[in-house]
């Protein structure tokens, strides 16, 4: 679904956001899903994390730590905004996430915009794509 012109303007700004998993975090009031970014899920009642879930979650920590900034995207389902984010520490923070390896490419989405940063992973050996890694989704 195409985004119009005056939301795709949209910014949000923050300092400190909250992290919740590997790919949302919130900012001020509003949640942020991470656009073309797929991590795996952390604990939720009884099913236990899924693997790296929260070495995702902590990098994302990291890789927000201070200011961060996002444009918006689209809306989800679940009515999240969902974002191009940067930082202080990456001018790209979607897609350095994906090259760490912690996380995938949702291509469903992305449409391939990430591919790069995976493939990189996948050559580095990095994260799940590590020898011995347990993948954290097929």
């Amino acid at each position: 679904m195409p985004v119009p012109a005056a939301l795709a303007a949209t910014l949000i700004a923050c300092t400190a956001p909250t992290v919740h998993d590997g790919d949302t975090l919130r900012c001020g009031s509003e949640r942020v899903r991470l656009f073309g970014v797929d991590a795996p899920e952390v604990r939720r009642g009884q099913s236990p994390a899924e693997p790296l879930a929260y070495e995702a979650r902590d990098e994302l920590i990291r890789l927000t730590r201070g200011r961060v900034a996002c444009r918006f995207v689209e809306r989800d389902r679940y009515g999240r905004f969902v974002g191009k984010c940067w930082s202080s520490a990456s001018p790209d923070v979607n897609a350095a996430l994906i090259r760490s390896g912690l996380t995938t490419e949702y291509r469903r989405y992305s449409k391939g915009a990430y591919a790069k940063a995976e493939a990189d992973a996948k050559a580095a050996g990095r994260g799940q794509w590590a020898a011995g890694a347990v993948p954290a989704k097929p």
